[in-house]
């Protein structure tokens, strides 16, 4: 069994997530620009279930699977999640009108996480890297359990907050912030959850 979804096909499918945003912030069209958003968290998130949840059942089959593995492709999606959203700041505060004066700074920084996680991957890619050990990918778990925490209270503070009704231009990045922020902490829920599984089917 492949853990690798069609990666064209949701690559497609984020494209046309970030056209819509970027159509829809272009004519302040919040109601569209928040499905946009929800699409591209709902595409990551659907993705990263339909490929990791066979291995969440109790009478599973070792398929060969290792831990490594795992992590990587979810970790891949990870990426695409801050790559897509430094690529939805850009577009809607450098390609439209909308203005808000950090927005290229917000999207600068995404951006650097995306790449940060870029070289992560390659490196997890190689068996023989430092990254790769079972006590590395174990850490790399525990830290998703932390930045899964992290997020839920950055989203918990976002929306009582009240700045999802912010009438000023940092509403697209509201929005982006809350699509963004829900589809890291879930994907890195499924880091743990899928790790704990394939952790104790040797037990079995």
């Amino acid at each position: 069994m492949s853990l690798r979804p069609p990666l064209p096909l949701l690559l497609a499918l984020l494209g046309a997530a970030l056209f819509v945003m970027f159509i829809a912030a272009s004519t302040s069209r919040k109601a569209e620009a928040a499905v946009a958003a929800a699409l591209f968290a709902i595409l990551l998130i659907s993705s990263a279930i339909r490929t990791n949840s066979p291995f969440w059942q109790r009478n599973a089959i070792n398929t060969g699977v290792t831990p490594r593995d795992a992590l990587w492709q979810t970790t891949r999606l990870i990426m695409l999640a801050y790559l897509w959203c430094a690529l939805a700041f850009y577009a809607v505060y450098l390609g439209t009108t909308l203005h808000w004066q950090h927005g290229w700074e917000y999207g600068s920084a995404i951006l650097l996480i995306a790449i940060g996680h870029a070289i992560y991957l390659r490196r997890l890619a190689d068996p023989n890297d430092a990254v790769s050990t079972p006590s590395a990918i174990e850490r790399a778990v525990r830290l998703s359990s932390y930045q899964a925490i992290a997020i839920a209270v950055g989203l918990i503070w976002l929306i009582q907050s009240g700045k999802l009704s912010s009438l000023k231009g940092d509403w697209a990045a509201n929005q982006l912030f809350l699509a963004g922020g829900f589809a890291v902490m879930c994907l890195s829920v499924i880091i743990i959850k899928t790790n704990a599984a394939l952790s104790e089917r040797p037990a079995r």
